[in-house]
């Protein structure tokens, strides 16, 4: 009897390599608001520094903090996005484990069907056995008492043999449909995991594409943004909506 080849989960979960968190940029707590000599009254700096270059027109400002807050908003989907991405790597974790654990009684089962497969061999070389005697009594037709004798052997084995036959049938489809059954719950578990971890991965690789692409936007914002000053009654009118 040929065991049912039993699959394997070969899992591979993609190692998180999402830049770590950013504090959002630009917080309102990170404004300098030491006064310049500049004219036109105050200026601030969203990155909280210094700040360089050409001051911030009113135009370029606004779209600035509206870049500000987009990313904040969007640091924070990636933030969850994240958190149940690993809470989700977790229970495929466990639910490996648990197959791991559902494999040892398979395992069982199929040395079971491995030993029975070696009686039934060793039987089949026994009835091979007894045929050849049987062909070989029949070809010397020999008569008398000592042939009448071994005719009776021979009977008297075959009937044994046919109630160790019966035996190891029903034996072997005891074996077989328990094993049949056992891998079958086994493979079907497996290709479900899987699929699991085939969509975590793509899901997660997808994550790390946003959080790279995030990041560079933050890096070119940092440079358009807060490494440059800005007026604050530009800040206080776009506030107040003009």
């Amino acid at each position: 009897m040929k065991a049912k080849h039993l699959l394997h989960a070969g899992l591979w979960l993609a190692a998180s390599s999402m830049a770590a968190a950013q504090t959002a940029p630009g917080s309102a707590s990170a404004k300098s608001t030491a006064p310049t000599a500049q004219p036109g009254g105050r200026t601030l700096s969203l990155g909280g520094g210094s700040g360089g270059g050409a001051v911030l027109s009113r135009e370029e400002l606004r779209s600035c903090m509206k870049q500000q807050a987009s990313m904040r908003s969007q640091q924070d989907e990636v933030g969850a996005q994240r958190t149940a991405l690993n809470s989700e790597k977790d229970a495929i974790a466990a639910e490996q484990q648990a197959l791991r654990e559902q494999r040892a009684p398979i395992d069982a089962v199929k040395a079971q069907a491995d030993e029975l497969n070696g009686r039934m061999r060793a039987f089949a070389a026994r009835v091979e056995d007894w045929n050849r005697r049987v062909n070989e009594f029949k070809a010397a037709n020999r008569t008398g008492l000592g042939a009448d004798r071994e005719q009776r052997k021979l009977e008297k084995e075959g009937q044994e043999m046919e109630k160790d036959r019966t035996a190891l049938e029903a034996e072997r489809e005891s074996v077989s449909a328990a094993n049949r059954q056992a891998v079958d719950d086994y493979n079907a578990r497996v290709a479900t995991l899987d699929a699991r971890v085939r969509d975590w991965n793509e899901r997660n690789a997808q994550l790390n594409v946003r959080a790279s692409t995030l990041e560079d936007a933050r890096l070119d914002w940092v440079t358009g943004c807060a490494d440059r000053r800005y007026r604050e009654e530009d800040e206080i009118a776009i506030k107040a909506g003009k």
